[in-house]
C-alpha cells in the first residue's frame, strides 16, 4: 500500500472532500464522477468492484490515478498531481517508498554518525561525491572488497559491503549528498551550479 492510500483510509479523513484531505499536503485534486449503474432490483449479476473498476479514466497530465470509490450519490474516481517533495515521496509505490526510506536513513546515519554536514559536502565541489556513489552502485554486484581505481577518497574511506542492497543504499545517499550540494550552490550563486 502506498503512503497517500493510508493517508486517505484514515478514519481522520472519513467524510472529507479529498481537497480538504489532500491540498494541505501539497497535492493537486482531479475527480471524475460517475452515475450508478442503473439496474433493477432483481438484477444479482452486476458486481460493483468490477463496474467500478471498468469505468475508462484518464488523468490530465502529471496526475496519477489513486483510487476509485462507491459513495452514497456517485462512483468516484480520484487522481493527484504532486506539487511539493512530500506530495511526491506519499504516491511513491510501496516498494519506492521502502526504498527511499532506506536511503534517507543512510543519508541520516551519513550526516549524524560520519560527521557528513551540509557544511563538510561543500568541500567536495570537484564531483567527487558522485564519483564515490558511482563506485558503490558498480560496486554492488562485484565480488572484490578492493576500492576502484577511479575512487575519489583515500582506500580508508572505501566500505564496501557484502549485501548489494546496502552498496546501493550508500550510492543513493552519496548522490543525495551531491544533488543537495548542487542546489546549495545553485542558491548561493543564484543560477546553475
Amino acid at each position: 500500500m502506498r503512503l497517500i492510500e493510508i493517508v486517505y483510509n484514515h478514519a481522520r479523513f472519513d467524510e472529507l472532500p479529498p481537497e480538504r484531505i489532500f491540498a494541505p499536503l501539497g497535492l493537486e485534486v482531479h475527480t471524475e464522477c460517475h452515475e450508478h449503474p442503473e439496474v433493477s432490483l432483481n438484477d444479482t449479476s452486476l458486481d460493483i468492484a468490477s463496474f467500478i473498476s471498468s469505468l475508462p479514466f484518464t488523468p490530465p497530465a502529471g496526475f496519477v490515478e489513486v483510487a476509485r470509490y462507491d459513495t452514497e450519490d456517485a462512483i468516484v474516481l480520484l487522481a493527484l498531481k504532486p506539487l511539493t517533495a512530500l506530495a511526491e515521496l506519499l504516491l511513491a509505490q510501496e516498494e519506492t517508498g521502502e526504498a527511499l526510506a532506506a536511503l534517507a536513513r543512510e543519508r541520516r546515519r551519513q550526516v549524524e554518525a560520519e560527521g557528513w554536514t551540509a557544511e563538510h559536502d561543500d568541500q567536495h565541489g570537484d564531483g567527487s561525491m558522485a564519483d564515490a556513489a558511482g563506485c558503490y552502485a558498480l560496486h554492488a554486484h562485484e565480488e572484490s572488497h578492493r576500492s576502484p581505481a577511479w575512487w575519489p577518497w583515500d582506500d580508508a574511506w572505501w566500505k564496501p559491503s557484502a549485501c548489494a542492497t546496502r552498496d546501493l543504499e550508500k550510492a543513493g545517499a552519496l548522490t543525495l549528498a551531491e544533488m543537495e550540494r548542487l542546489a546549495r550552490a545553485e542558491q548561493r550563486e543564484g543560477g546553475a551550479a
